[in-house]
């Protein structure tokens, strides 16, 4: 008997207005039974407190949950004594549902990407992050999924992005369920805190991929 999960289809990016470059908005990304498939995946047992997206400036940590590629973004990572590497095969053997959705991504909206890291991150009310980027390289770029069945503009949780000084806000993305962002790994950024009447965690899927010279 096939007991493989169904195909994930992603929906094909087109243009959007008003993103800056290098940003890519996809709205339904999946269908809706793929989606809660990703959700009930990430919310399985699994997660560790204490990640922090900037260890010099972050004072509250949020629940995170590796699954390939190094744990330390690209310019933290030789400090580590590690290095970056395609971790495809790794994500394969840790989580299949999940290589499949890369597989997806890495066929459309990141084709000519070679997948460095995936990881979930979960934030309740009262673990704020502060403004950090993904990456050195102008060659990387991060995919963020969101996979909640709903989302309430009064829960907070955006991510805003701002110029290079940090001195004005570019563009603030709302959590909307089932949306992929991606966007390039050097621009600074943070996931705005949920609000006290938040009754979920913010739950996200990160892609954080290298584009591929020719």
């Amino acid at each position: 008997m096939d007991l493989q999960p169904a195909p994930l289809p992603l929906a094909i990016p087109t243009p959007r207005p008003g993103l800056p470059p290098g940003f890519t908005v996809v709205d339904d990304a999946i269908d809706a039974d793929a989606r809660k498939k990703v959700h009930d995946h990430l919310s399985r047992v699994g997660w560790g407190f204490g990640w922090k997206s900037n260890n010099r400036t972050d004072s509250f940590s949020f629940w995170h949950k590796h699954f390939a590629g190094n744990v330390n973004p690209d310019h933290v990572a030789p400090e580590g004594g590690g290095r970056q590497y395609d971790c495809t095969d790794e994500l394969q053997r840790n989580a299949p549902l999940l290589r499949e959705l890369w597989d997806r991504l890495s066929g459309t909206a990141l084709s000519g990407h070679r997948l460095l890291r995936c990881y979930a991150n979960g934030q309740p009310f009262g673990s704020e992050g502060t403004v950090h980027t993904d990456s050195v390289s102008d060659r990387s770029f991060t995919a963020i999924y969101y996979s909640h069945e709903k989302w309430d503009p009064n829960w907070g949780g955006e991510t805003v992005f701002f110029n290079r000084a940090q001195t004005d806000i570019v563009i603030s993305i709302y959590p909307r369920p089932n949306r992929l962002l991606i966007f390039p790994g050097t621009v600074p950024h943070v996931a705005r805190g949920v609000s006290r009447i938040c009754p979920v965690l913010r739950v996200t899927l990160m892609f954080k991929t290298e584009r591929v010279e020719t």
